[in-house]
């Protein structure tokens, strides 16, 4: 007799637990295999962004140069390698037209080079889902905005040897930038300060042309940076107004002080300077002096001296010396320049000023003129000359930062290249690299005025320290942005 009752088939239960573990591998498999495979693609893909932003910034910056799209499948090539991560090329930089897109924007004055990449990379897990591969892209943007600049290099003769590297810096700087749609204007400036390449007012420049205009020969003469600086921001301001570019740049180089002041002396606009001093060793070049001189005059442009005078000072480094040229007894009320072609620029300009400062303190006071004349002159003595081409050299140079009548504020870059910058010059004394900063409006200078346009100034110890030097600028004012 046998007893019946209710149970189980344990076989029938292992076999649905099997079925049930099975799928559930699979499912977890499937999760798994994704978080693999997006981890790959992932990796495969932050790449491909790195490689399109570098090669959109690359070629921007390459746009002088004549072949950005080059540029950047080179640099595109150098950075994502075929078959990184297992992956499988879809946009072949060398062929697809859609890698490579420029846009010019001359409304806003701008160029936008877009790159776009595409890879397929394969999968391991996901192909239990039928998933063999998927696809990831990438677009990188850069904006190269167009430039307006004024390059005025210091052409005197205490370069001397150095000139060769300053002048094949100064050509491979040029070259930097784009013919077509950026310009350019060349001055140079020593006893006078002459424009060699005007400023074009339609886009472009000719840059074989600007380049050859760079003497290849040292001209020599004086530091009339005042006219140099006055004509340079006197280029910017030619550009018509609604067409001028959003980067408006001066870039100045020099390796000195400035010592010329620009006036009517009483026979029309000349200009008359003095030597550097006191002396400060070592000087290898003999540049500067215990018993400086006082020359004249100069036409501010040509730079021929006519009539010619001068006075050598004596004293106590010469500074504490009265004594002035006879036939150039006084200076002039205020500064006069002749030659200009941009409507509207200020011709004249104050001796000094309480309104800008040095080292903190007002101009006027601690870099003012003395022994003021019963008609309100002051005397043309070693003193007064060399502390009116510093005082006038910033307030132009302020004058053109502040200058309210462009479309767009301008931004000044310095170069002050060997050991005359750092040598403690003039009347206070002080560091010429010091002035190179408050004309830069440099952001190291004790006298930075937040409320204009910062530039940089840059410190060349050597001639083969210029060229990086113009590098620097050149990384700044090209203002890539994505």
């Amino acid at each position: 007799m046998t007893r019946q009752g209710r149970g189980f088939d344990l076989s029938s239960e292992k076999g649905f637990a099997l079925v049930y573990l099975a799928a559930t591998l699979t499912g977890l498999l499937l999760f798994a295999g994704l978080a693999v495979d997006s981890g790959r693609a992932y990796v495969v893909k932050a790449q491909l962004s790195k490689a399109v932003d570098a090669a959109a910034l690359g070629a921007a910056r390459n746009l002088g140069g004549g072949d950005p799209q080059g540029q950047a499948t080179k640099i595109f090539q150098a950075n994502f390698p075929p078959g990184f991560g297992g992956s499988s090329t879809v946009t072949d930089p060398t062929t697809v037209a859609g890698f490579f897109a420029m846009t010019t924007d001359n409304v806003n004055a701008k160029t936008i080079i877009t790159i776009t990449a595409y890879q397929d990379v394969p999968t391991t897990f996901m192909k239990l889902g039928n998933f063999q591969s998927v696809t990831v892209g990438a677009l990188g943007q850069a904006t190269r905005r167009m430039v307006d600049l004024s390059l005025v290099l210091d052409v005197s003769s205490s370069i001397g040897s150095q000139w060769p590297d300053v002048r094949d810096a100064a050509r491979t700087f040029v070259d930097s930038f784009d013919q077509v749609h950026d310009r350019l204007a060349l001055l140079t400036f020593s006893n006078g300060a002459a424009v060699l390449d005007p400023m074009p007012s339609a886009r472009g420049f000719n840059k074989a042309q600007l380049e050859s205009d760079v003497p290849q020969n040292l001209p020599g003469g004086s530091t009339n940076t005042v006219e140099g600086i006055y004509r340079s921001w006197d280029e910017l301001r030619s550009v018509p107004s609604g067409t001028q570019s959003t980067l408006r740049i001066i870039v100045l180089f020099t390796d000195g002080a400035s010592n010329s002041v620009d006036g009517d002396f009483g026979s029309g606009v000349q200009s008359l300077r003095t030597y550097d001093f006191p002396k400060n060793f070592p000087d290898p070049d003999s540049q500067t002096w215990n018993t400086p001189l006082l020359v004249g005059l100069f036409d501010p442009q040509s730079g021929v001296q006519n009539p010619s005078y001068s006075l050598a000072v004596n004293g106590i480094h010469g500074q504490e010396s009265t004594s002035t040229i006879p036939q150039v007894p006084l200076l002039p009320l205020m500064t006069s320049h002749q030659h200009h072609r941009s409507p509207g620029i200020p011709t004249a300009f104050p001796l000094q000023t309480s309104a800008l400062t040095v080292n903190g303190a007002a101009q006027n006071s601690v870099r003012g003129l003395r022994n003021i004349t019963g008609n309100m002159q002051y005397p043309a003595e070693l003193w007064n000359i060399n502390n009116a081409a510093r005082n006038v050299l910033e307030i132009i140079a302020n004058d053109a930062r502040s200058d309210a009548s462009g479309d767009y504020p301008i931004r000044i870059y310095t170069i002050g290249m060997s050991f005359l910058v750092r040598y403690m010059l003039g009347t206070m004394p002080e560091l010429p690299e010091d002035i190179l900063k408050r004309i830069a409006n440099d952001a190291t200078s004790l006298d930075f005025n937040a409320a204009e346009l910062q530039g940089n100034y840059y410190f060349a110890e050597t001639s083969g320290d210029v060229g990086p030097a113009f590098q620097n600028i050149q990384n700044q004012i090209i203002r890539l942005t994505k």
